[in-house]
């Protein structure tokens, strides 16, 4: 139960930053970013034979949202391309690369686990191809993109030509059913792919052994982890009243850091020298910008609104959720959620 003081505070804390930050757009200053953003990764993608495909460095990657990954272990293991996006559940482990023997039916022999599966990209969602990569007994699964990134159009070549290059990323996100896949996905960009793919492909049917690693930024007995929302969420406005509970019972032992969808203005190109050139959806010239959440971009609450009231729940968060997530600060900050979700 919420005390009548905690209340107090809220209702203090709301009206002390409504008068630090200005609804005004003008008024709204965010960080500048980059116009590609970092890309933080906590995995690392290595393949160790053969030796020409070595990189120092590591190969660039993006994790699945979905899956059990080994923290602060890994798996090394072959790699065997299946020749297939693996949308059909009936999966045929006698074919893809490299070549095998065959066997006494004069089919090739299946893949020999354990061993991690690259697919290519397309025709369904990517937790259906790891959970179908995952009944096939593989360890860990790696999506071949099949499409080049315009910001690697001068490395990447594209299946065809005249095939146009995608401007975003592809999120590896849950589809919703995605809780019984227990291995790690990775997506390959196509540059990366494509050389790994060869290789395999290969007629002397070459070996690739590839590791995927994950490692524990700061190991200690904290548990930190982060929600990710908008002002206009109502979807789980059930599950944020029940995670409030569990989050002010953990405590010390665990640190709490919300974040907000705001889009790059720069990528979406709604920054311009003459101002801003998606309308009511950004803020600072078109610089932040979120999706108007009624879809009437002249009337109700716009995209602007949304990034200004973003900006207002992160002062919120920096001015009382500086230590983390205790009773205080988490009953403060999800109250404040709960209370004032735009409608």
């Amino acid at each position: 139960m919420i005390k009548m003081t905690m209340l107090s505070h809220v209702d203090v804390g709301i009206a002390i930053i409504s008068a630090l930050v200005s609804s005004d757009a003008a008024a709204v200053n965010l960080p500048p970013m980059s116009a590609v953003p970092a890309y933080h990764a906590s995995s690392r993608f290595q393949i160790q034979i053969p030796k020409d495909l070595f990189r120092v460095e590591g190969y660039d990657h993006r994790e699945a949202l979905f899956g059990v990954p080994p923290y602060g272990g890994s798996i090394a293991q072959q790699v065997y391309y299946a020749d297939d996006t693996l949308c059909d559940s009936d999966v045929d482990k006698r074919k893809g690369y490299p070549i095998r023997p065959n066997l006494d039916d004069g089919k090739m022999g299946p893949w020999e686990p354990p061993y991690i599966l690259m697919v290519d990209r397309g025709d369904c969602t990517f937790v259906h191809k790891a959970r179908n990569a995952q009944k096939a007994g593989a360890a860990g699964v790696l999506i071949s993109d099949n499409t080049c990134l315009c910001s690697n159009a001068e490395i990447c070549t594209p299946l065809s030509d005249g095939d146009p290059c995608e401007q975003f990323e592809p999120v590896m996100a849950d589809d919703g059913s995605g809780s019984d896949i227990t291995i790690p996905t990775f997506l390959l960009f196509k540059q990366d792919a494509d050389a790994i793919r060869e290789v395999l492909m290969s007629e002397n049917g070459n070996i690739v052994q590839a590791e995927m690693a994950w490692n524990i930024p700061r190991p200690d007995d904290r548990v930190e982890y982060k929600f990710w929302t908008v002002p206009t969420e109502h979807i789980s406005k059930n599950f944020q009243k029940t995670f409030r509970d569990a989050a002010v019972q953990l405590g010390d032992s665990a640190y709490f850091t919300p974040h907000f969808f705001v889009y790059d203005g720069i990528l979406n190109r709604c920054h311009g020298t003459t101002g801003n050139q998606c309308f009511t959806m950004c803020t600072n010239a078109g610089r932040y910008c979120a999706v108007d959440p009624d879809n009437h971009l002249d009337r109700g609450i716009s995209g602007a609104d949304v990034v200004r009231e973003s900006l207002r729940r992160i002062c919120i968060w920096k001015y009382y959720g500086k230590d983390g997530i205790g009773e205080t600060v988490g009953l403060f900050f999800l109250t404040f959620f709960l209370r004032f979700v735009m409608a």
